[in-house]
């Protein structure tokens, strides 16, 4: 009977293979956490945005009772600029006020954003 000698390197000719297939599952798995990240980042950059934009309602809210005293009252008013956007004013006293704006987003919960101020006037 005669022996088969292996010939070297035939061993490892589907080692080049298997380690080409793992680096491309490597590869997959970054770019799809990436593209992952940049979602939330996108999702946290709409809700900072519309934060700041609540606080620049409630700011010229503000800044329009400072002009005009007579402007102190409460009420609901409102928000074009919010998605759902809605402004609330409420005399806690003769002085201080809450504002509350709530905005909702389709698909998410309600977002509010409220400020407390007093505004004293001249007399």
């Amino acid at each position: 009977m005669q022996k088969m000698h292996k010939q070297p390197g035939l061993q490892q000719q589907g080692a080049v293979l298997l380690e080409a297939l793992i680096a491309v599952l490597i590869f997959s798995f970054g770019i799809l956490a990436i593209s992952g990240l940049q979602g939330a980042m996108m999702k946290n950059t709409a809700d900072a945005t519309y934060r700041a934009e609540a606080s620049y309602i409630v700011q010229q809210r503000i800044g329009a009772m400072l002009v005009d005293p007579i402007a102190l009252g409460g009420g609901s008013y409102p928000v074009a600029s919010l998605p759902a956007g809605n402004l609330t004013i409420t005399p806690l006293s003769a002085s201080r006020l809450q504002f509350v704006v709530n905005w909702q987003v389709p698909g998410e919960a309600q977002h509010k954003y409220e400020a407390v101020t007093t505004v004293f006037t001249a007399r």
